[in-house]
């Protein structure tokens, strides 16, 4: 159990901290796998990569609530869980994340294994990579609806969400090619800009934050059902990310719970059939299943699914708990002060781990965030910052 202890911990550590990842401490591992086999053999350091990740995908929702610092897995649901945090619903919000991450998790037991009973299947899927991303482009965008302003109003708002797409996705393109690296990833200043900073401008002009009740919700099965399945299409496919799958999984109905629900569900069946794709088809979908596969024989673990369960029920039991004195002490801070204390954390943590491109990056994603408020669309649409580059990529 020590090394599942030490996933946990690496994994709660990663979903709290905003910026850091599980892939961070998968690259660290990696490097300093020499000083690490002194005290864990190679076996219990993948268990380790593969629990930290799952624990992550079900934490992470807690800095998203709360304070409003994306990832890319979290992305789509800082702004409606924000709007429930405001309504007071702060921890019902968390409820529905921790409850569909760990509902998700289950479901993916049984796909895990139907992946393996069709691994000719998924290896030879890559095939259909760039007219599936070309697809979910065109889903988002035809997500854009204006119920009130007729049909020329509703393909004026169509147009105004692919300019923001757009816009999104040769910014992301540029950040991915000429400043990421493998050591230090343009995600988190490009993300952190096109969603963090226009929920952090909004929160400033906010006086306080209301009392959040104590309600718990479960979330609706057919928005965890429609996650999971997101997840496991996603990740059947190469240079398609967990961000992708989070995106394909809202529908255009969706309230604030079922975004939330869906979006979470997804990320963690993402993250669990990630390692699926590596054992039946030994094909890498994420940076944890590449470390994984310099530890192992990923063959071998035929019951990852079902640790997967176990450290996500754990990571549930977690969040539950933090979630309870997390929202008592949020309510009594002030949001203006607040949302003014993380901009400063964030452009600090963006210049310590990228330096001035980080802090150009972010400063152009922020100003591509704010114009989906200006224009009244959804901030879905700056998800072309990783799928665009995914079909560049491709072709």
């Amino acid at each position: 159990m020590v090394p599942e202890l030490f996933g946990f911990l690496i994994g709660v550590v990663a979903g709290l901290i905003p910026g850091i990842h599980p892939n961070t401490f998968a690259s660290l591992m990696l490097s300093t796998s020499f000083m690490l086999s002194g005290f864990f053999d190679s076996h219990e350091l993948a268990l380790m990569i593969f629990v930290s990740s799952v624990v992550y995908s079900v934490v992470n929702i807690i800095p998203a609530v709360f304070v409003g610092v994306p990832d890319e897995d979290t992305a789509i649901a800082v702004f409606p869980a924000h709007r429930m945090v405001l309504d007071g619903n702060g921890m019902m919000a968390i409820s529905i994340s921790a409850i569909s991450s760990l509902l998700s998790a289950i479901i993916s037991l049984p796909l895990f294994y139907l992946m393996i009973f069709l691994q000719d299947m998924i290896a030879t899927a890559s095939s259909l990579t760039l007219p599936v991303l070309v697809l979910v482009s065109a889903y988002l965008i035809m997500l854009e609806d204006d119920p009130f302003g007729g049909s020329m109003s509703k393909w004026k708002k169509r147009s105004m969400a692919l300019s923001v797409f757009i816009l999104s996705g040769f910014l992301g393109y540029v950040s991915l090619t000429r400043f990421d690296s493998h050591e230090i990833s343009v995600l988190f200043p490009l993300l952190s800009g096109l969603f963090g900073f226009p929920t952090l401008i909004a929160g400033m002009t906010s006086e306080k934050i209301p009392e959040q009740s104590s309600n718990i919700k479960a979330p609706s099965m057919r928005n965890v059902l429609k996650g999971a399945i997101s997840g496991l299409f996603v990740s059947v496919f190469p240079g398609i990310s967990s961000g992708v799958a989070t995106a394909l999984s809202i529908g255009r109905k969706d309230d604030e719970a079922g975004y939330v629900a869906s979006v979470s569900s997804a990320n963690t069946a993402n993250t669990i059939l990630n390692f699926a794709v590596l054992v039946s088809a030994g094909r890498v979908r994420s940076g944890a299943a590449q470390a994984f596969s310099s530890f192992v024989s990923p063959e071998k673990f035929l019951f990852l699914p079902i640790i997967g369960v176990a450290a996500a029920f754990s990571a549930f039991a977690f969040t539950m708990i933090v979630s309870i004195p997390a929202a008592k002490v949020f309510q009594r801070l002030n949001p203006s002060r607040m949302s003014a204390g993380v901009l400063l954390f964030l452009i600090s943590a963006i210049f310590l781990t990228n330096g001035f491109s980080g802090i150009a990056v972010f400063a152009a994603a922020g100003m591509v965030g704010i114009l989906t408020l200006y224009l009244r669309v959804r901030r879905i649409h700056c998800m072309g910052s990783i799928i665009i580059p995914a079909i560049l990529f491709r072709i």
